[in-house]
């Protein structure tokens, strides 16, 4: 790939205008039993499924599993400190910062890698709470029983539709299904995907349907599904809502006239004003499809085009009919509701 040719890399033009200064970093320092050590680590994070920078993985790059094996000298010194972690740890190779500063300038991440080429960089931003998290978790895993399976993971057989039905028959379970945009870079996607997973998980909330747990799959060449997993999928018709106390004369009032069309009310139960109002949207599907309908208009990029492509609300029944016909789809579905780390 092209690149600037700079002095530093404080002054590079591109991302990639860094690459010959890692390259040249790395070179006289990762020698000998080193590269070994940077390998059995690198399996380690693929093997817990926190490997890669992309925004899929939002878990470890290549470069800071190298940086990892120059900080601790060793796969096995690597995970007995990274069980240690807190949020915040920082690593700082050159010492480019004094004690608490990179903290401070790179607050917000869970993991501080200093590119000790580029002292104004954090190479572990790509990095989530959520598998940083997992990465702590796994290492402890590692430490109290080590195993192969911590380097190659074990890829969940799909559920006999069957159990799959009465697992579906104890939850609350609804998934959106909408057509993967054609020609569209994965990464792209991902990153509109998680967003609008978000916006939805949100709208949810605010009209009562409150999201127990999310997870969002795509084939990246037909379909994206998400799944949202909720407290309940049809609320009652009405809902109590409570008021200022009686004595608040002001607040009470302006609660009192911005709820005029009521089903009962209002009354003072425990010296507070109560109220019942109909709900707008008692049925997450109907909810969903009206929901979706809209963000085919305001949605922009990818997504529009996907949810111009195609988009269905998939209850129960459809999915179940998914998961006997795709089987990737299946193992997603398998490994959500059973609801476990693979390393515990």
């Amino acid at each position: 790939m092209p690149s600037y040719k700079v002095s530093k890399a404080e002054l590079k033009q591109s991302s990639v205008d860094r690459s010959p200064f890692h390259n040249r970093y790395l070179k006289t320092r990762l020698v000998g039993k080193k590269k070994d050590e940077t390998r059995l680590l690198r399996q380690f994070f693929k093997g817990i499924k926190a490997y890669g920078a992309d925004i899929k993985a939002s878990s470890i790059p290549g470069y800071v599993v190298e940086l990892l094996i120059l900080e601790y000298g060793s796969f096995s010194k690597a995970v007995k400190e990274i069980s240690k972690w807190k949020k915040g740890q920082v690593i700082d190779l050159e010492s480019h910062w004094k004690k608490g500063e990179a903290g401070r300038l790179f607050s917000g991440t869970p993991l501080i890698v200093i590119d000790p080429v580029d002292k104004n960089r954090n190479v572990a931003a790509a990095l989530s709470l959520n598998q940083f998290s997992r990465i702590v978790a796994a290492a402890r895993a590692f430490e109290k029983k080590p195993g192969i399976a911590f380097f190659f993971g074990k890829k969940e057989k799909p559920w006999p539709v069957k159990k799959l039905k009465a697992m579906l028959q104890s939850k609350e379970l609804v998934a959106i299904r909408i057509g993967f945009p054609k020609k569209a870079l994965p990464d792209t996607v991902w990153g509109q995907i998680q967003r609008f997973a978000r916006k939805t998980e949100k709208q949810l909330g605010l009209n009562d349907f409150k999201v127990v747990r999310s997870e969002a799959w795509t084939d990246e060449a037909d379909s994206i599904i998400l799944v949202f997993e909720v407290e309940s999928r049809i609320l009652q018709k009405s809902v109590v809502k409570q008021g200022p106390f009686v004595t608040d004369e002001g607040n009470g009032r302006a609660f009192l006239e911005a709820h005029k069309r009521l089903i009962a009310g209002p009354r003072i139960e425990e010296g507070r004003w109560i109220i019942e109002i109909a709900r707008k949207h008692t049925n997450i599907e109907k909810f969903l499809r009206e929901f979706l309908k809209k963000q085919k208009l305001v949605e922009k990029g990818e997504l529009k085009k996907a949810l111009n492509k195609s988009f269905r609300i998939l209850g129960e029944e459809n999915i179940s009919e998914l998961f006997k016909k795709n089987k990737k789809f299946a193992e997603f579905l398998t490994t959500y509701l059973k609801g476990q780390e693979e390393f515990i």
